[in-house]
């Protein structure tokens, strides 16, 4: 936080001037907006576009027009970041209840690289049994940077979005023919990606080899990166690509186990 930010927002939005609206479904509000102690008061435009307002004769930028923009830039991200599930959107770090001693440490981890980031040296490789909130997780973090930094962010699932998605690529008359490379030089470049239900995938040559490359590509590019599956990665993936990937991950991300009870189940 630097000092201006202290000097004109205030505790409430944890000093960012913007605030969550966890009744946005409710209302019809969109899931962010103004603080409504330190912005919202100096308002003078109402809300507008493009946040100015007359002075007498002078036309000046609103006090609110710089937050109000960022809340427009982070919306247009969040809204293509892939996190479709309304089980995972907007969900923030005060969501996620521990109910055990892993899911304690993965959360203070999270939080931790919430409070750091973009002064984070590893991600996260989040594994365990189905049901203990790994998903969850995982947007809750790429949720809150976004939301922080309006840094671009994106969610895939590996079977069901990342190889269908290339798939389609190789059928002609796909509206995404011929666009495997811009693809995936998307992912291996985007600031934050979450990939979950990594190793689920059949582990065909081709899958192997696409993984390697994206997992390389973003090393190479020191990316922030979060992953979640149900295998311990020193087992299931060993052998996979040589061993290389989970040599890669080892140094891209801090591995924590998230195991214990299915959530769902106690619903």
């Amino acid at each position: 936080m630097n000092k201006k930010d202290k000097n004109n927002f205030c505790p409430y939005c944890d000093y960012s001037g913007i605030i969550h609206n966890t009744a946005f479904e409710i209302t019809g509000d969109n899931a962010l907006s103004p603080c409504p102690k330190c912005v919202l008061p100096k308002c003078k435009c109402g809300g507008e576009e493009p946040y100015y307002y007359s002075d007498g004769d002078n036309i000046r930028a609103c006090f609110c027009r710089t937050t109000r923009l960022k809340i427009d830039r982070v919306l247009e991200i969040y809204n293509a970041s892939g996190i479709d599930s309304k089980k995972f959107r907007w969900k923030t770090i005060n969501d996620f209840k521990a109910s055990s001693k892993h899911a304690s440490e993965a959360k203070n981890a999270a939080y931790d690289i919430i409070q750091k980031f973009p002064d984070v040296n590893k991600g996260l490789y989040l594994w365990g049994n189905p049901g203990t909130g790994k998903t969850l997780l995982s947007c809750i973090v790429l949720t809150e940077l976004i939301t922080h930094h309006a840094v671009n962010g994106k969610f895939i699932k590996i079977s069901r979005n990342f190889f269908n998605l290339l798939r389609s690529t190789f059928v002609e008359g796909s509206e995404r023919y011929g666009q495997s490379g811009k693809i995936e030089k998307d992912l291996a470049s985007v600031d934050v990606l979450v990939i979950d239900d990594f190793g689920v995938q059949r582990d065909s040559p081709w899958e192997q080899e696409t993984l390697y490359n994206l997992i390389d590509a973003r090393y190479e590019a020191e990316k922030f990166t979060i992953i979640t599956s149900n295998n311990n990665p020193e087992k299931s993936l060993k052998e996979l690509s040589e061993g290389r990937i989970l040599s890669r991950l080892r140094e891209m991300c801090r591995i924590l186990e998230l195991s214990g009870e299915d959530y769902r189940e106690k619903k």
